[in-house]
This record gives structure tokens, sequence and C-alpha cells, in this order.
């Protein structure tokens, strides 16, 4: 036997380079996916011999080597849902040897068919995603939409192509404020965090005041409201749930690392009862008790909801109100469009703030200047 001479090191086995891993990697994809396909193509059952000529990764001289690495490969594609079933000669009297198939009624996904009303539908939400300010939606809502239809029958009215403009016409008030383009960042960004279950900071401008501060939100969902797309979910800086207006918003930025949520939605919110709320009962500047009284003209106001504690009283002719406000712009605009049908008994902050509107107006519609009578 020939010893290695003196001087010189015994080879050592290479390292694989990452390049190879590589390779390693691409090379089995391919075979899982070959693997696939010849078992969809197939009209009958596949033995192990027959695929094993087909794969030199299962031609090893190790007879059972091969099988074990088929095996890993079976094991890989089940755990991926492709459902490979093996079919004895028990089960089917024309095999002389079991061979492998794919279950195509777990395989494929059963066929989509739309009907008109379905399609209208979401023709309107593709329109609803064509009006709403920025540019995030619309292309992903079309391409839905394309591969919706893409295979549909020919139906009466069916849409096969989804131009600009939309077919159906949605309007998205801004009050105050032009469309800001990047409201549609913002959207995307409650969307993903509300949907992932990610907290939010938000930059966000007050409407009494104007300040403008920073809000951690956790998201619980996306409500539309009176022509305004609303974010509700708990506040961390009031400790308590609260609603954002989104076009007040001038940015939000969801927290890192998306698929850790940092936040359980509460079992018992219910959305739904949360957005049918009035307004009178919203908790939007620090609360203050107020009494309203309703002249016979503003009757009607006085069968809407203002909180569990508040307290109704008839005076003669007029109903009292009294309850904890919170919500002084909606308060204040409600108070003003009554025309006098509507007057504040107690509450000195929402007087205040009636008085602000009435000076603002004022301003913004100065008395003209009268030109002296010529003698």
């Amino acid at each position: 036997m020939t010893k290695p001479s003196k001087g010189k090191e015994e080879a050592k086995p290479s390292k694989v380079s990452a390049k190879d891993e590589t390779s390693a990697r691409g090379d089995r994809s391919k075979r899982l996916l070959d693997l696939v396909m010849i078992l969809l193509g197939a009209r009958t059952p596949v033995t192990y011999r027959e695929i094993r000529e087909q794969f030199s990764a299962y031609q090893t001289l190790n007879v059972e080597a091969g099988l074990r690495a088929f095996e890993r490969d079976k094991a890989d594609l089940l755990e991926l849902g492709v459902p490979i079933r093996y079919i004895t000669p028990d089960e089917d009297d024309s095999l002389e040897d079991g061979g492998y198939v794919i279950d195509l009624k777990r395989f494929k996904m059963p066929e989509v068919r739309l009907t008109p009303d379905e399609i209208s539908a979401l023709v309107l939400a593709a329109s609803v995603a064509h009006a709403m300010p920025g540019g995030t939606y619309p292309k992903i809502v079309d391409l839905a939409l394309k591969k919706l239809a893409f295979d549909l029958p020919e139906l009466p009215d069916t849409p096969t192509s989804f131009p600009r403009p939309a077919p159906v016409l949605v309007h998205f008030p801004e009050r105050r404020a032009p469309a800001r383009p990047e409201l549609g960042d913002i959207y995307a960004t409650l969307e993903s965090a509300t949907r992932l279950r990610k907290r939010v900071t938000l930059t966000y401008q007050a409407a009494a005041t104007g300040m403008v501060s920073k809000r951690d939100l956790d998201p619980y969902a996306l409500v539309y409201r009176e022509g305004s797309w609303l974010a509700v979910g708990w506040c961390h800086l009031r400790k308590e749930v609260r609603s954002f207006r989104v076009d007040r918003m001038n940015e939000a930025v969801q927290a890192p690392k998306p698929k850790s949520p940092d936040f359980e939605r509460p079992a018992d919110f219910d959305i739904k009862a949360y957005a049918q709320r009035s307004p009178w009962t919203f908790t939007t500047d620090p609360p203050e008790e107020i009494q309203l009284a309703l002249s016979p003209e503003a009757a009607e106001v006085g069968n809407e909801d203002f909180g569990l504690a508040a307290v109704k009283r008839q005076d003669g002719d007029r109903l009292l109100i009294t309850f904890d406000c919170g919500n002084f712009e909606f308060a204040a605009t409600r108070i003003l469009a009554a025309k006098g049908a509507i007057k504040i008994v107690r509450g000195e902050r929402l007087r205040a703030r009636i008085a602000e509107e009435l000076s603002a107006i004022d301003d913004h519609y100065p008395q003209p200047l009268l030109e002296p009578l010529d003698a």
C-alpha cells in the first residue's frame, strides 16, 4: 500500500460553493415541478420504476438511496398541497403494479362562475378604487378583475375590460382642502396595518384646533361614513377606542416586522355597532356637560342618540336635553344649521366654539362699504 509522501498534505474535500448550492436547489425545484407534470399528464397511475427512469437523482447504485430521495420529494410535494396518492392493484383491477397519481378533484380549484349581479358589484368596487385619492389601488383592482373575468362566458353587459374612467362615477369629497395624491399611500398603509394587526404612527391634524400631533394607533377597522374614511382603533395617547379621519392625516407609518402582529383586536369589538353610533356621542374634544333647548321646529333632533347618560325633559313647548358633549365640531354644525331652533342653555365652551364659527363667517363675508350719495 502506498503511503502519502512526507511534506505533502493529504487532499481535503473542497467546500461546496454558494453557486453550487443554488444550482442544486434549482435542480431540485425543477425535478419537483417535472414530477408533478408527469403525474398530471399520465392517464394511468405511474409506477416508481417509470418515475425512476425519468430522473437521474433516483438512479443511484444503492436502490434504497434513490427510493429515499423520491420519498423526500413526495413528502415535500404533499406538504405544498399536491395530493399525491398511491393506487394499488386491489383498488384498480386493470393495474399489474401499483402507481402514483394526483387527485385532480383535490388539486384543481373549482371553476369561478360569477353572476351578472356579482360582476356589477366588483365593477362598483373598482370604481370606488378609481375615485380614491392617489394611485395605489386602481391598477391592483383592475388586474384582479381581469383575472376573474378572463374566462367568463359572454353574458349581456359582462365587462371584459375596465377602461378609465370607471363605468360608475364615485365622488370622495375633500372638505376645506384640495385632493391630495399622497392619501392613496395613507389608505394603503392603514389597510395593510388593519389586516396584519400592526401599530401605525399617525401625523394627525385636529379639526377643532388645527394642531398637528403624533398618535400611535392600533387600527381595528376602516369605516366609510358621511363622505369620509375613518380609521377606528385603540389610541395609545387617549387610552380608548377613537376614530381618525383619514383625510386629516399627513402621514401614516406602519411598524416594522409585518409578520409579527402588534395587537389583538378585542373579541367583543363590533365595527357595525361602532359605525352606527350617533355623532353626538363621539369624543374628539375633552367632554363638557351641556344643555340644549329644542323648539318644536327642531323636535326631530330630540329622537337622536345623545348617549346612555343623556337626560331629556319636556319644558313647555321646548325639549331640554342634558348630556356630555365631546364633539364640538358636529354640535356647532347642527346648532347653526337649526337657525335658532336649537339654543344652548348650558355649555360655555360649546358657546365659544359657535362664536368662533360666526366670527369666521363674518370675516369671510365682510360688509361692503357704502358709497356716499352725490349731493
